[in-house]
């Protein structure tokens, strides 16, 4: 008899108030995180892209630590208790310099040595997938990789299974809903490597949650206990556990 999970943990939101692309203010964060609530999830991972490029960690940290606070204490102002217990992570772009950042570690996913890698969006050569396994060989974080779906515009599906034996990954929940990128994700899912499952959401709009949607089709397509396998090793993730 299927069993369903205890925890539904969004892999991949950008929650945070005025930060990033991300809603522009509390009150636009907070229906997002209601609706989210809503769609069944208790657990979201807060994803704010970060590009070490444009700002140090230290500083990226700093501003992040501000939006989170001026968002709980909205929240808190306005009573509003029912929504999922945000954790807070990054979305990292990933850059061969990242390796030799004193800072890190600070980037992972709150409590783990897990961190979230955006790959760049450009033909994604032998070099890069190199220069990716040196990441997760260096004995400082464990990548997991954000929306691997979307890099098949940039690279062959042999390219997308490689990454898939480095580090496990996170596919997004309008790629289940997307006709033109099921397929792919089906194939990417029976694989065994996807590890979790991410809305995406940014607004309320253009990038709304669609968790709801995305798992009723993932378990009326491939089962239930697929979706429960995502939320298992998510769940191991945030413990910080080896998936």
């Amino acid at each position: 008899m299927h069993t369903a999970p205890e925890k539904i943990i969004d892999f991949h939101t950008h929650i945070l108030p005025d930060f990033d692309d991300g809603p522009t203010d509390c009150r636009t964060a907070a229906q997002m995180l209601v609706k989210l609530y809503e769609q069944g999830v208790t657990h979201v991972v807060s994803t704010s892209h970060f590009y070490r490029y444009e700002e140090s960690i230290a500083d990226f940290l700093l501003r992040r630590n501000r939006a989170f606070s001026s968002l709980t204490e909205y929240l808190h102002s306005e009573h509003i208790a029912h929504i999922p217990e945000i954790i807070m992570g990054s979305e990292v772009y990933f850059t061969t310099a990242l390796i030799d950042d004193p800072d890190l570690e600070k980037l992972c996913i709150s409590g783990t040595d897990y961190i979230l890698i955006e790959l760049p969006y450009t033909q994604i050569t032998s070099n890069v997938v190199d220069s990716f396994r040196s990441l997760a060989l260096c004995g400082r974080v464990r990548p997991v990789l954000a929306h691997l779906e979307r890099y098949a515009a940039y690279a062959s599906e042999d390219t997308l299974f490689e990454l898939l034996d480095i580090a496990p990954a996170q596919i997004n929940c309008d790629s289940i809903l997307s006709a033109p990128s099921c397929r792919l994700t089906a194939r990417l899912l029976k694989s065994g490597g996807i590890a979790a499952i991410g809305s995406d959401t940014h607004n309320l709009s253009s990038r709304a949650p669609r968790f709801a949607e995305a798992r009723k089709k993932l378990s009326r397509k491939l089962g239930a206990n697929v979706f429960s396998a995502l939320m298992d090793s998510s769940a191991a993730i945030l413990d910080n556990a080896d998936i």
